[in-house]
């Protein structure tokens, strides 16, 4: 590929506001260094250009919007013929996160096309060797937020979309006929469909319609804020023990979980898991504390942490912590132990509690 190895070469001339990849390696090395010694993380952002944006003229563009934004202690660079790294120093991988989203909306209107994935160097994990080998050209980006995982990692996401995948075809062809009976009682009891949508955020801040049986009026949302005042829960989510919206049927059904069972076809559709951080409606999801984004990392679950011991629970940040906890140590023994919990709740029918 002469023309772009020509028009790379080019670029270089053109913006000797970014370092060439020598001079950005040796200065994530010393970073590195110096997070070692020093206890404290970086993060590096790969700027993509796509295809139609490999032109000298959008390098010059690009490396000179990233210095009007960025702070002076960062660092821009070549990493590859068609790829700019951003060193972000003394940053933790929250940091990074929020450079990300600003980034995104800052090369959106100014109309260039790239891909940013983000590396968090941390000295107290595993060594992310990936952060300093130069960018493959050749492969489109991964999209993902963190470098390549461990194997373990690997075996854990594909095993835990197996158990998904039989849970939930297991569950639809057990639940159908409970569905079913419950879509007839709500029917006959209220006016409006049996079958609630409403979008949440999911994984990645991807939004995506979650199904549930209604337990409550046609109207419950366009009451919402009247009853905001009432609610039970600090933080933007909203919820009240006694809500006098739910329907008489509703309430039955939330207390055996009942409600619930229409989300095994989110799951088995990929959109969630059997476990997870709960979604939150999309407008609460988007009001939450900057910190408390990182429960997007992985897809919602139908049961978590915080649905089998909700005593834990206070406080809205009590919740948050409990889904980051479960993210930072998860496992599928933990799965297992969390669905196990999660089937004696409606033998209880405490669902609603």
């Amino acid at each position: 590929m002469p023309s772009l190895v020509g028009g790379y070469r080019a670029s270089r001339a053109l913006t000797p506001l970014l370092l060439s990849e020598r001079q950005l390696s040796r200065e994530l090395n010393r970073e590195r260094l110096r997070a070692d010694r020093r206890q404290i993380p970086f993060c590096l952002i790969d700027v993509v250009l796509a295809p139609e944006n490999r032109r000298p003229r959008d390098v010059k563009r690009l490396a000179r919007l990233l210095h009007r934004r960025l702070r002076t202690t960062d660092t821009l660079g070549h990493r590859g013929r068609v790829t700019v790294g951003v060193l972000l120093t003394d940053t933790p991988e929250q940091g990074g996160r929020i450079v990300v989203d600003e980034l995104q909306e800052l090369l959106l209107d100014a109309r260039l096309d790239c891909d940013l994935e983000l590396y968090a160097y941390d000295p107290d994990a595993w060594q992310q060797q990936q952060l300093f080998d130069p960018p493959d050209d050749h492969q489109p980006p991964s999209g993902h937020l963190t470098p390549p995982q461990p194997l373990a990692a690997r075996r854990r996401r594909v095993a835990k979309r197996l158990v998904d995948v039989v849970g939930s075809s297991l569950g639809l062809l057990f639940a159908s006929i409970p569905i079913a009976l419950a879509c007839v009682a709500i029917r006959c009891t209220s006016a409006g469909p049996a079958i609630f949508r409403q979008v949440r955020e999911g994984a990645d801040g991807k939004p995506f319609t979650i199904y549930k049986l209604r337990t409550m009026r046609c109207d419950a949302e366009h009451h919402q804020a009247n009853l905001r005042q009432l609610s039970e829960r600090d933080g933007p989510a909203f919820k009240i023990k006694d809500d006098p919206r739910i329907t008489s049927v509703g309430k039955w059904l939330r207390a055996t979980c009942i409600d619930e069972l229409p989300q095994l076809v989110n799951v088995l559709i990929g959109q969630m898991s059997l476990v997870g951080p709960r979604p939150l409606p999309w407008a609460e999801s988007r009001a939450v504390a900057t910190w408390q984004r990182r429960r997007l990392d992985v897809k919602p679950g139908i049961t978590g942490s915080w649905q089998t011991s909700k005593h834990e629970s206070i406080t809205f940040d009590d919740w948050m912590r409990m889904d980051l906890r479960y993210i930072d140590r998860g496992s599928n023994w933990l799965d297992m132990k969390l669905i196990a919990k999660t089937m004696i709740v409606p033998v209880k029918a405490r669902g609603n509690h």
